[in-house]
């Protein structure tokens, strides 16, 4: 495989290019990726060794104010804190909790130095300028009828955007393109916290994710889940929620009864995965789906956004799932399409259903 050419230029994440950018790899990667700088004044091309941090690297390596991109397969990489970080910015792949592979990795190298981040920063402004206008959201699946309502006015819950341009001081994923609700602070999960204002009937159809956490014993039951839950790309499995718990799960179709027995097994054999953390609303509308268990998936936007939902944060649940739901639809009250299947319909026919009633790299 030839070299994978990038420009660092590119990445619009960064905002303006300036002074020194900073592609942090394996020592793979250093073989195997060459970074021009472009309107960047130097490209610093470092190799994570396996017994240090990456914020120790920052720290003692990577100078003030730099723009730096990581990209490490396989490697579990904590958040610096902001006295290693500094005013440097940073966005870093997930490839440790799931298997991504080198091919994975050009290929989100390859979107992202094309991603369009201004219409990104629209998007958001746009999502939540409409949904702080509204009481309540709508998920909605027009072909199996179901509804789930999460009320904006429910306690405790923290909106985040993994999108647009960052600030000096800032950190976020890779590609970008995430917008979020979780039930208290992302970097800190509790057993008592969850999406209260959510009820209804939910559609899973879509590919599924299975974050595992830094215990590579875990990885065998990983890939075993993944592949009983994988027939949810083309299978429906309602899950019915009250007050952001999970009380039900049930096949959409006959063919769907394997994966939803894998599902509501686990969620026998381990009550905190009821616990609905996350609701998530891709916007990348750059990237296709990796056809495998791929944590960046959950960026992934179609041509009009796609609501994921999540359940388990590693290490206080064995894994973390991720759900992706492209099929669906979220409404404002009023039933104007926000982002989902709906919006991609002509205006005349977004009314015309209304229903009452959605930190390790």
């Amino acid at each position: 495989m030839p070299p994978l050419e990038i420009t660092a230029s590119d990445f619009g994440q960064f905002g303006d290019p300036s002074g020194t950018f900073c592609l942090i790899t394996d020592e793979a990667g250093h073989r195997t990726i060459h970074c021009r700088p472009g309107a960047y004044d130097r490209v610093l091309h470092l190799t994570l060794p396996p017994a240090v941090s990456l914020g120790a690297l920052l720290a003692q390596h990577v100078p003030p104010g730099a723009h730096v991109l990581v990209a490490c397969p396989g490697r579990f990489l904590a958040s610096p804190g902001p006295e290693e970080l500094g005013d440097r910015r940073l966005v870093v792949l997930p490839a440790g909790s799931t298997p991504l592979t080198a091919g994975h990795v050009r290929y989100f190298l390859k979107t992202a130095a094309r991603t369009g981040i201004a219409r990104q920063e629209a998007l958001a402004e746009e999502f939540f300028d409409r949904a702080a206008d509204t009481e309540r959201l709508l998920i909605t699946d027009d072909e199996t009828g179901t509804e789930a309502e999460f009320d904006l006015a429910a306690p405790d819950c923290v909106w985040n955007q993994q999108a647009g341009v960052l600030g000096d001081g800032e950190q976020q994923i890779f590609p970008p393109g995430k917008l979020s609700v979780t039930a208290a602070e992302i970097t800190a999960f509790s057993a008592d916290a969850r999406l209260g204002g959510l009820t209804g009937t939910l559609t899973l159809r879509g590919w599924p994710v299975v974050h595992r956490g830094a215990d590579p014993k875990d990885a065998p039951g990983q890939q075993r889940l993944f592949e009983a839950l994988a027939p949810l790309v083309n299978l429906p499995v309602r899950l019915d929620v009250a007050g952001g718990l999970i009380t039900g799960v049930a096949p959409g179709q006959a063919a769907a009864a394997p994966a939803a027995r894998a599902l509501d097994d686990l969620l026998a054999a381990e009550p905190l995965y009821r616990t609905v953390w996350e609701l998530g609303f891709g916007i990348n509308t750059d990237t296709e789906i990796i056809p495998a268990n791929c944590g960046p998936n959950e960026v992934y936007g179609a041509g009009h956004g796609v609501v994921n939902l999540g359940l388990g944060v590693t290490p206080a649940t064995r894994f973390a799932l991720a759900f992706l739901m492209p099929r669906s639809s979220l409404l404002a009250s009023d039933g104007t399409a926000l982002l989902g299947a709906r919006k991609a319909v002509r205006r005349g026919r977004m009314q015309r259903v209304a229903g009452a009633g959605c930190g390790c790299h």
